[in-house]
């Protein structure tokens, strides 16, 4: 998997944003984006928060405050670029769901269909299974990557090679009969592009998802690579001091956790398929059905817990506080904390992300998303 692709209090502040036009928001409006954004850094003291927003099919926000790096004290913005996490998940998704529209892959594949060198477990495990976490393969473990986190430092040049990680251990259940988050699952999805398409999956990213959305600060996460405008994750030492994250190379989690994008980008990403630049209706109707409510999430004491959300094809689906359902995914890796949210009913789409741990996303994200939502007629409830 070597890559030779290069790139040298929140109430007083929905007062006026109503005013918001596509392609741009007024001064004042900007200027209440950002004092939000100012109280949530000094509330959570994370160096930098940066922010997009898409309405009716353009960005009308991209910005930021405070530092994307604090080497140099660079000011975050929307082009700042970050490792966006488990956000990455949505967009391997699309990528799968391209290659069923052209009836390359079926949902009801299985995953040893296009990634023999995963053990045959007895049981089947399709794509649906893993897009839904559904699979029973396990997520992280304490210790896996070994002393000092070693196996984590390490570059894979295949996908095969990567999941060696975690292929031998047993399922944790059945296939489909709990819901329980993988990331290791979504890894294998790599190969499910890459057998189907013959393509390497970066070169099949850029052709048929990145470039079309106009997602061009969007790339792998390559340790070695010079990217132009890359901010840094932190966290905590034990004093409470902000330290960089520690180094790790990504190159086994591609499909689930190692991309780098800006804010502005995961908005034309949400916005391209909005508009069927990406899929055509009815994959993305397919996409956002959903597949797994209740969601029973699998507890290895075997007390199945129950979620306060719903699982589609690779999304979550949530309801905010007027009643709405939103479509959603958050993102965490080195430091960083990532959530993109679409309401493609109302043609609003807002990403946030902030350089520090801990971070609630979701919450801060819904907070830009009501200041530009007229309220729901008969709408009620909260936020799950």
């Amino acid at each position: 998997m070597r890559h030779r692709r290069s790139f040298g209090l929140v109430a007083a502040l929905l007062i006026g944003l109503s005013s918001a036009v596509a392609g741009q928001v007024s001064h004042a409006d900007a200027t209440a984006i950002e004092n939000y954004l100012e109280q949530v850094r000094d509330a959570t003291g994370v160096p930098g928060i940066t922010a997009a927003v898409g309405l009716d099919g353009a960005i009308v926000y991209a910005g930021g405050v405070g530092h994307a790096e604090l080497d140099n004290r660079t000011p975050a913005d929307g082009s700042t670029v970050l490792n966006v996490g488990s956000i990455s998940k949505v967009i391997t998704t699309v990528a799968i769901m391209q290659l069923l529209e052209r009836g390359s892959v079926r949902l009801e594949h299985s995953i040893r269909q296009f990634v023999p060198a995963f053990p045959d477990k007895g049981v089947a495990i399709s794509l649906r299974h893993i897009l839904t976490h559904t699979s029973g393969i396990r997520h992280y473990r304490s210790g896996e990557f070994g002393p000092y986190g070693l196996t984590e430092m390490r570059h894979f040049d295949s996908i095969d090679e990567a999941i060696a990680i975690f292929k031998d251990d047993p399922l944790l259940f059945s296939p489909g009969a709990f819901w329980s988050y993988s990331s290791h699952a979504f890894n294998l999805l790599q190969g499910g592009v890459e057998k189907a398409s013959g393509m390497e999956f970066e070169d099949y990213l850029t052709a048929y998802v990145w470039e079309p959305a106009g997602m061009l600060g969007t790339q792998f996460d390559v340790p070695e690579r010079v990217v132009h405008r890359r901010g840094r994750g932190y966290v905590r030492d034990e004093a409470g001091r902000l330290v960089n994250s520690g180094y790790v190379d990504v190159s086994y989690k591609y499909a689930s956790g190692g991309m780098l994008s800006t804010v502005s980008d995961l908005v034309r990403f949400a916005m391209a398929i909005n508009d069927g630049t990406l899929l055509g209706p009815e994959a993305v109707a397919r996409m956002y059905t959903v597949e797994v409510d209740p969601v029973m999430i699998f507890s290895s004491d075997g007390e199945a817990q129950l979620g306060d959300y719903r699982q589609a094809i690779g999304w979550r689906l949530d309801t905010d506080v007027q009643g709405r359902t939103y479509i959603n995914h958050t993102g965490t890796v080195r430091g960083t904390r990532s959530v993109l949210i679409n309401y493609p009913d109302v043609g609003l789409v807002v990403a946030l992300q902030a350089n520090s741990l801990p971070f609630d996303s979701r919450k801060h994200g819904q907070a830009l998303a009501q200041m530009f939502l007229p309220p729901a007629p008969g709408g009620s409830g909260r936020e799950r």
